[in-house]
């Protein structure tokens, strides 16, 4: 049986075969043209069925760079949740003594500087599409260096040391938004939904899998709290270990980037996103203002659940006793996020059901409620529910966040393009990606302010529950504090933004004529569509 890695890089290549598939497809015969919501198009303007070249990704640099910014795009997000199995109780290990309300914080500042960097580089980008290697580059070294720093950590022995680890690691990241960007520009409106989904589903699938890297090392030598540990200890270890592979990884990928990447340009080919001179419709500010809240919540949601897993496994579940039983937290996760990555590729890709994104952008949301009120401790606080509920929430968590990210991310593209924002696409992007990761942010630093692992009275390393040891947690006396509460008006939360999708594609979902456009320019952008 294939272990973590092995299903993510399956995962991976199987959504680039579903991509040469389509490019084999297009190859070989024309591709037929549909009508969009509503409009009917005069087939003596259609446009001539796409041949193989470089406007469909047939040039063969053009082909390197978008699995180029693919793989970094998986390395990227892979490191934001390496260290998710093994982090809360690093925490709780290193930051004890007055710290634990501030796990959250250390957590979520990981996106809390990617909220900075995104913009930055977004803007960066926009002046000059030159510059997006140059970019990329400087965001891989950053984040290396973060994470070289996270593999010092137990050494140093000083909690401020992961807080500034995580970091350092989160500026580079913003270059994820880059990712976004540079796909929207160097595809159609009809290739987008397979290469920005597989481009979303491969981070989904790194994120969700990412907490099974701890997994790898399960066993290593334990450290003791009392001291005493030597040095080779301190830096290799079950703790720290998840420092020293994305460092690694990022330093191999890296290498494969330089080689493979070319900076896209109208002059070579890669850079096929239409730009006739026409004004961006004003159109887009009103979407931005009823969207990116509704995205920022829903994303919240999902990360204050995500953050949590292992405090409500240990803490309410009681299913994690020992450093090894750590797989059980994420390995829902996972499961559900391979299947949701397989859902949204085998409807939006291979099916090639038309604009299904904003099905899935619908649906998503839904599975986010159902792990909120999945774990709810109804019988009371410190009653300790079947364990099958916790994985039962966390695959259907996984799901949803495969297939909330990969639609939401396809379904905000297109409204740029449909509202011309072609010379403003990174920095659009760049927003987008702001609001994203301060919903990452949030959403940990919320639920570790809220909630701990604790006694029935709220107090942390007790006798009968602490993780003063290494490998072996006391969690007999444990509750997750304030589970009630906090998981109850969670659901509320997410039963409202729920509501706020639907009112949103009521108003926004379809990819028609905008206020103010002509008819002759709503054709042209809807043969794009179709």
């Amino acid at each position: 049986m294939p272990g973590p890695i092995g299903l993510a890089v399956r995962g991976i290549a199987h959504g680039v075969r579903g991509v040469k598939k389509q490019w084999k497809e297009r190859k070989e015969g024309p591709v037929e043209e549909e009508a969009t919501d509503g409009v009917d198009i005069d087939e003596s303007k259609a446009p001539e069925a796409e041949q193989p070249g470089n406007e469909d990704l047939q040039d063969k640099s053009k082909r390197q760079s978008y699995y180029a910014v693919l793989l970094l795009g998986f390395v990227f997000a892979l490191d934001f949740t390496a260290a998710l199995m093994s982090i809360q109780p690093f925490w709780y290990y290193i930051g004890g003594g007055g710290h634990e309300n501030l796990y959250g914080l250390t957590f979520g500042s990981y996106d809390l500087t990617q909220m900075i960097s995104a913009p930055i580089l977004g803007y960066f980008v926009d002046r000059d599409f030159g510059r997006f290697k140059s970019a990329f580059v400087i965001a891989a070294i950053v984040n290396g260096c973060g994470n070289l720093l996270y593999a010092f950590t137990a050494l140093i022995d000083h909690w401020w040391s992961m807080l500034v680890a995580r970091l350092i690691s989160g500026l580079g990241a913003g270059a994820l938004s880059l990712g976004a960007a540079y796909v929207t520009m160097v595809t159609t409106m009809e290739q987008r939904t397979a290469r920005l989904g597989s481009y979303r589903i491969s981070q989904s699938l790194a994120r969700q899998l990412g907490p099974l890297v701890g997994f790898l090392f399960l066993g290593l030598p334990a450290l003791d709290q009392e001291g005493g540990n030597s040095t080779a200890l301190q830096v290799f270890n079950w703790y720290t270990m998840p420092g020293w592979f994305t460092f690694l990884t990022v330093v191999v990928v890296f290498g494969l980037f330089l080689y493979m990447f070319t900076n896209p340009s109208k002059e070579n080919g890669h850079i096929v996103t239409k730009d006739a001179g026409k004004e961006m419709s004003k159109e887009v500010y009103t979407f931005f203002l009823f969207y990116l809240p509704v995205h920022f919540g829903i994303g919240l949601a999902i990360w204050a659940f995500v953050s949590n897993l292992f405090g409500l496994a240990a803490g309410q579940f009681h299913i994690v006793s020992d450093q090894v039983d750590n797989w059980r937290v994420f390995v829902g996760l996972g499961a559900g996020a391979v299947g949701g990555a397989y859902l949204y590729k085998n409807l939006t890709i291979l099916k090639g059901i038309r604009h299904a994104e904003r099905y899935f952008l619908a649906l998503s949301p839904c599975f986010v409620l159902c792990a909120w009120l999945l774990t709810i401790s109804y019988q009371g606080a410190t009653d300790v529910p079947p364990a099958g509920l916790f994985y039962a929430s966390a695959v259907v968590m996984g799901i949803g966040i495969s297939t909330y990210y990969a639609s939401s991310e396809t379904f905000f593209s297109k409204k740029l393009t449909q509202y011309h924002c072609e010379g403003t696409i990174a920095k659009f992007i760049g927003l987008y990606a702001i609001v994203s990761a301060g919903s990452r942010f949030s959403g940990p630093l919320i639920a570790g302010a809220v909630t701990r692992v604790s006694d029935s009275a709220g107090n942390v390393n007790t006798p009968d529950c602490n993780f003063l040891n290494g490998d072996q947690y006391v969690t007999g006396g444990c509750v997750l504090y304030n589970i009630i509460p906090f998981f109850s008006a969670m659901a509320g939360f997410t039963f409202l933004l729920i509501v706020s999708v639907a009112l949103i594609l009521l108003r926004f979902g379809s990819y028609g004529m905008v206020k103010g456009q002509k008819v002759a320019e709503h054709n042209e952008t809807s043969m794009e569509l179709a």
